[in-house]
């Protein structure tokens, strides 16, 4: 019986201090008194002062000293990024991808950045019977393919710099692709014609995670023969909206 009372009144500690952690983080302000929170959730006043004690000790609200003021603690943040860093990009992409290659109805690809190239970590069929397939584990070596592309338009300079030289040795050639470069930053795609595989358009999109670091790319590949200038708009539309919510479920703020 007793150990019943234990854990009822354990439950309901909990209950109280995620009742009191909702309202700090809520929308209506940023910094509460203790007077105000027991306003505000009801609860009295001394339990509400030892809920935020017990909070304080562990990182999830804070205290100014000055104004005696609570808000939340760091360890929330901690947390969310312990939390960011175990997501795996495929588990979490895999819905999405689904869901776009029935909307195009073309072939959908995930890349990742590899030593200076891109390397294809998931890819879903078209529903169509003709398909484009390129291999789950395939390197592309940099610059060729929409994919490659994005992975230099938004990685740092210092990062991309060494390895253009490296790659593209001719000086005119170099800047034109940064130019085009230029113009895939500003735009939110690449688009590629048959520059891995002749006859195709691919169109890429960037993911970031929860510290904006570009970590994966998104396309759709089709063939250009049968692919219009409205569907390749449209497309573009369609890839930049799936890398955008892949990039929120990685944590992204927007």
């Amino acid at each position: 019986m007793g150990t019943d009372r234990g854990r009822s009144s354990m439950i309901q500690s909990i209950d109280r201090a995620m009742q009191l952690i909702g309202t700090i983080s809520g929308p209506e302000k940023d910094q509460w008194l203790v007077a105000e929170l027991a306003d505000k959730t009801g609860l009295p006043i001394s339990t509400v002062y030892r809920l935020l004690q017990s909070l304080e000790t562990h990182g999830l609200v804070t205290q100014h000293p000055q104004t005696k003021h609570y808000e939340l603690g760091d360890k929330w943040m901690e947390l969310g990024l312990k939390k960011y860093e175990k997501l795996d990009i495929r588990a979490v992409s895999r819905p999405i991808l689904e869901a776009l290659a029935q909307e195009v109805r073309e072939t959908v690809y995930l890349n990742a950045p590899r030593d200076g190239s891109s390397i294809i970590v998931d890819r879903i069929d078209s529903p169509r019977n003709v398909r484009i397939i390129d291999s789950i584990g395939e390197r592309i070596p940099m610059p060729v393919g929409a994919a490659n592309k994005i992975f230099l338009a938004f990685s740092p300079p210092a990062d991309t710099g060494p390895l253009l030289e490296r790659v593209i040795p001719d000086p005119d050639e170099r800047n034109l692709l940064k130019q085009q470069l230029q113009a895939i930053r500003r735009s939110g795609a690449a688009i590629s014609r048959g520059e891995k595989t002749e006859g195709t358009i691919a169109v890429c999109a960037p993911i970031f995670d929860f510290e904006s670091r570009l970590i994966a790319a998104v396309s759709i590949e089709t063939l250009e023969s049968q692919t219009t200038d409205e569907q390749l708009e449209q497309f573009t539309e369609s890839v930049i909206a799936a890398a955008g919510r892949i990039s929120s479920l990685m944590g992204m703020s927007s």
